[in-house]
């Protein structure tokens, strides 16, 4: 039988109030129970504090398990019996929290109301058997990224890292090395595994990242094995952030990395954002 938890999503002064295990706080709904008091209970046992929340969930989380609903609540934090984590905006965007696709709608919402109206309803990945695997390559030669192009009359370009689907009997590292080769003719040396992105809509589609060496020269078009209208092109990683690129939160964080350094353990997040045309730093 599926389960039904009910949490809250607390800010105070542009923090988020979070468990010391990096999720929101939740507890179980009883039978013909109320969700809103729940959510309540939740934030008194976690938080010691009592809140005042929405009168409808902003957010539904399905997972394999049974649900999740999320209110926005609101309360003056005075000394609680256990002082909640505060987390700031900053550091919130690289930790791995929990439930995974409620992230991107928080971070993206973080100094605001909800972009979204009403309730947003998001498919949680873990737990699920995947519809398909994508492996990706990071190649970066004097500061710009190669990227998939693809021209469309309407709406105009959006861009892909390149990669495709690991296929029956490979490894992401071989799926990795036979797409660049078919989809840029060049020939790939795989370093280390930097993210892995689960795209949540219409299934879940994970995805690994790796920083790739390239050599050779891109080949002529009637090698590639790409789309009409699709193309490789270098794009200064400066950009990144304000292209449509798909995987979109996957774009500023390699322009970020690209700066401070790259991760020594795979980021792990979700991507669910469907407008690509919206810079992104979440």
């Amino acid at each position: 039988m599926s389960s039904l938890h009910a949490g809250v999503i607390l800010f105070h002064d542009q923090h988020l109030a979070v468990h010391d295990d990096l999720t929101l706080p939740r507890a179980p709904v009883p039978p013909r129970g109320d969700p809103a008091a729940a959510a309540r209970e939740a934030a008194r046992t976690a938080l010691g504090v009592d809140v005042r929340i929405d009168a409808s969930p902003c957010l539904e989380v399905r997972a394999a398990a049974g649900t999740e609903l999320y209110f926005r609540a609101a309360a003056p934090l005075a000394p609680a019996a256990a002082p909640p984590r505060l987390l700031a905006r900053e550091e919130a965007l690289h930790l791995p929290l929990a439930p995974w696709t409620a992230w991107e709608a928080i971070l993206r919402s973080w100094d605001g109301p909800p972009w979204w109206r009403g309730r947003l309803v998001l498919e949680e990945p873990l737990g699920r058997p995947p519809k398909r695997t994508r492996a990706g390559a990071v190649i970066i030669r004097d500061g710009h990224m190669l990227l998939i192009r693809y021209r469309h009359r309407r709406g105009g370009d959006f861009y892909e890292i390149p990669g495709g689907g690991v296929e029956p009997g490979e490894t992401p590292e071989t799926a990795v090395v036979r797409e660049l080769a078919e989809e840029t003719g060049l020939t790939a040396t795989v370093g280390r595994e930097i993210a892995r992105v689960n795209r949540v809509h219409r299934g879940s589609h994970p995805g690994h990242y790796f920083l790739v060496e390239a050599s050779g020269t891109i080949g002529p078009r009637s090698s590639l094995d790409l789309e009409k209208g699709a193309a490789p092109v270098w794009v200064p990683v400066a950009d990144l952030r304000h292209l449509p690129l798909w995987p979109k939160r996957l774009g500023w964080r390699i322009a970020h990395w690209h700066s401070v350094g790259w991760p020594q353990r795979p980021a792990e997040f979700c991507d669910s954002l469907l407008d690509l045309r919206v810079p992104c730093d979440w």
